[in-house]
């Protein structure tokens, strides 16, 4: 018998406090001291990654010094669930393309005077990304020059195409395919515009954080297809809108290796890459067809009891 089997029969007191002390120190991880997190920061990393493993919604313990992050929201869902068809969205309808789709984070922000809600969902084929959703809506009206942004994502010369209905003095809507560029688990484009939504501080690194955690693997590009509706609030003044930014892998099936180069994957890189220009085609084709199902998902008048058709569905990433 070891001394220590002999200390734990003889001494229960000792044997007491160490169990406590095991107990204690589980739950520190689990919920950490503010001020512990403050004072030593490899201990607050930890404490976050413990966190984000069990799905909890991020916390900042700074918030108290911030008046502004308790009208910042995060949350980590479940990734085990998935989604198909027609699933709510910020009091609307979000249709997903074809495949299972899964939860990856949860954002809301009251900053500017009117919530905005994104949420990010990934669709995967043996642990090779295909697909990856950044869907954004108000649920309050909001100054119209916020959105200016959203226009000028569509009107970059570094897309691949572009589209646009006539304004008409009560909405704007416009739609494009645009290269993205994956860099140490970074989103990068020419696209100015998009490039501040896609290097958000408030919820990219975080949900492709949780992605790598995961073990789901990018590939060195990913081909957006965004679409961007603004309209005049109906409940006073500011405007409403929705942005869906559809990023779809041109790799083939099972693969992160793309074909062509990195460099081919740009406006002016397609010219001389039939293979880039063959999957832009197809890309921008799928995407016009899938406009009328994000508009009736815009006015929430999708038949989510029925599955959505598998030709309009299916985009070019998808290898079912």
């Amino acid at each position: 018998m070891s001394a220590f089997t002999r200390l734990w029969q003889r001494a229960p007191l000792w044997r007491t406090v160490l169990i406590t002390t095991g107990v204690c120190g589980v739950f520190s991880v689990m919920f950490p001291a503010p001020w512990l997190v403050n004072r030593l920061p490899y201990y607050g990393t930890i404490t976050s990654k413990v966190g984000q493993m069990l799905g909890r919604s991020s916390a900042n313990p700074n918030a108290a010094s911030n008046p502004d992050e308790g009208r910042r929201m995060v949350s980590q869902p479940p990734m085990d669930a998935q989604f198909e068809g027609v699933i709510p969205f910020a009091g609307r309808q979000l249709p997903l393309p074809a495949g299972k789709w899964h939860p990856v984070l949860n954002y809301q922000d009251d900053i500017s005077h009117g919530e905005i809600l994104t949420s990010l969902f990934v669709r995967s084929e043996q642990g090779a990304v295909t697909g990856f959703i950044i869907a954004q809506a108000t649920t309050q009206s909001l100054p119209a020059s916020d959105t200016q942004m959203l226009q000028d994502q569509c009107h970059s010369t570094f897309n691949f195409t572009v589209g646009d209905l006539p304004q008409d003095g009560k909405q704007t809507e416009c739609w494009m395919t645009s290269p993205i560029r994956v860099v140490n688990n970074l989103f990068l484009t020419s696209n100015q515009a998009l490039q501040g939504l896609l290097s958000s501080p408030l919820f990219i690194p975080p949900a492709l954080q949780r992605l790598g955690m995961m073990g789901f693997d990018l590939p060195p590009v990913l081909v957006d297809t965004a679409w961007t509706h603004i309209e005049k609030s109906k409940s006073g003044s500011g405007v409403d809108f929705a942005t869906i930014h559809t990023l779809l892998s041109p790799a083939l099936a099972g693969q992160k290796a793309i074909p062509g180069s990195p460099e081919d994957w740009s406006h002016a890189g397609m010219a001389s890459a039939p293979v880039v220009a063959d999957f832009v085609g197809r890309t921008d084709r799928w995407l016009k067809g899938w406009l009328p199902y994000l508009r009736k998902g815009y006015n929430g008048t999708l038949d989510s009891s029925h599955p959505l058709p598998e030709t309009a569905a299916a985009d070019p990433g998808f290898h079912g």
